[in-house]
């Protein structure tokens, strides 16, 4: 398994000097690599750290883990008799809408008529709720810090309770995200102004890269603290040839012969799994690994994989914990993030994978798109490609996987360059940690 630098811990002094500090999260904590990496650096500079995630099956409610605390709180149940409307399913990059009856589409305006102001009502009540329910396990914190604006609301609430300070970490780009950038314009207005009041609200605002950070500032008024998903310290030793690549060969039975395209993360719409299935006819003598949870999306898109000439060559594979991700990337000859340009927030995004790859040494083949597609140019760590095209996202993969030698020793050694460079995550730790010493410091 491939060896994580930790930060270097600090003396005693400094530890007693650092604060109390909880992420809230909206989802499990089995596969955030941002907050496992924050909750790791922050305890090593000091912090006593509290991670508070939600609730899942089978899923204990407290761990102990790399020295910080992780309890899992339920969400509190809407009521049953009030009734809302789902939110929109996410985009999924097909240009043609099914044809809606009339009596659908008039059926459609009365629930969002009626029905999305009680949505946003019950939300704000269960918002409330789950502060509570927080408070009853975290005692008090010096830094409440919300993972999206899911839990911004609830930040709030612990702070006016509890005291503290809020730092919205605005990861993505919400409203303007899967399902929410789908939802009819009075009511994506009106969740538009609800995050500018809480991001007002919060005492710092920290986001994932430049292009957020102008959109943040022209759309909520506020200036954010850029800080990057960045890898960790890359190893000594790494890539398909290193001790951890050779493991998780050795683990699926994947000769050395045969090239690893990677495609890791949440199996979701947008996020091109199924432009990347259909352009691994075009790639022979590699298989993909499709890693990452997704619900009945990803089964939908495992049984088209089935179907496809190539299908001997895709495995879906479960999720794996943060913790194992460089093991995995380091496995793959290409990682593959072709996100598709459904949303303002995938077409700036740059995900946490790109640089664990830039991490692990491992090219790239990315969305040819403003977020993803600056980091690569200016990395010079991998190929661009046209996410929409199923044959342009085989022609990238050929070209990394066909390069002479010494091409693929370039892109490596680009890749470690970034990963030691401006986007190691030690210097992203650092940008945090001095908006926690400027919001605690009186």
């Amino acid at each position: 398994m491939i060896e994580v630098r930790q930060v270097e811990a600090p003396d005693v002094g400094a530890r007693r000097r650092a604060g109390a500090v909880a992420l809230l999260l909206n989802n499990t904590f089995e596969a955030d690599s941002r907050s496992w990496k924050l909750a790791r650096s922050l305890t090593a500079s000091g912090w006593t750290v509290t991670v508070v995630a939600r609730a899942g099956d089978g899923l204990p409610r407290h761990e102990e883990r790399d020295g910080f605390r992780l309890i899992r709180v339920e969400q509190p149940r809407p009521l049953a008799w009030l009734p809302t409307p789902r939110l929109p399913e996410a985009a999924t990059g097909e240009s043609v809408r099914p044809h809606r009856s009339l009596s659908a589409r008039l059926r459609s305006t009365a629930i969002d008529i009626v029905g999305r102001p009680v949505q946003a009502l019950r939300y704000l009540r269960l918002a409330g709720q789950w502060a509570d329910r927080i408070a009853e396990a975290v005692p008090g914190a010096d830094v409440w810090q919300a993972e999206g604006m899911i839990t911004l609301p609830v930040a709030l609430a612990l702070r006016r309770r509890l005291g503290g300070r809020v730092v919205y970490d605005a990861r993505d780009l919400q409203v303007e995200s899967s399902r929410f950038a789908r939802l009819p314009g009075p009511w994506r207005r009106l969740l538009a102004r609800r995050e500018r009041a809480w991001t007002r609200a919060a005492d710092a605002t920290v986001t994932a890269n430049g292009a957020y950070a102008e959109v943040l500032r022209r759309t909520l008024g506020v200036r954010a603290t850029i800080v990057f998903n960045g890898p960790p310290a890359p190893p000594a030793e790494g890539g398909r040839a290193g001790p951890a690549g050779a493991q998780i060969r050795d683990r699926l039975g994947i000769p050395a012969s045969t090239r690893i395209v990677l495609c890791l993360g949440n199996v979701a719409p947008g996020r091109g799994v199924e432009q990347l299935c259909r352009a691994m006819v075009d790639v022979p003598h590699a298989e993909l690994l499709v890693v990452g949870p997704g619900g009945g999306f990803r089964e939908r898109l495992r049984a088209e994989a089935a179907r496809l000439p190539a299908a001997d060559r895709i495995r879906f594979l479960p999720g794996v914990p943060p913790e194992e991700i460089p093991q995995w990337t380091a496995a793959a000859d290409v990682a593959a993030m072709p996100i598709q340009p459904t949303t303002l927030n995938h077409r700036l995004t740059t995900p946490t994978r790109l640089f664990d790859a830039l991490g692990a040494g491992v090219p790239v083949v990315a969305s040819n798109l403003p977020g993803m597609g600056a980091v690569v140019r200016e990395t010079g760590a991998g190929v661009l490609c046209d996410p929409t095209d199923p044959a342009s996202i085989a022609a990238a993969i050929r070209s990394v996987l066909d390069a002479p030698p010494e091409r693929r020793q370039a892109l490596r050694e680009a890749a470690l360059a970034a990963a030691r460079g401006p986007y190691a995550w030690e210097r992203q730790v650092d940008r945090l940690l001095e908006v926690y010493r400027e919001l605690t410091s009186g």
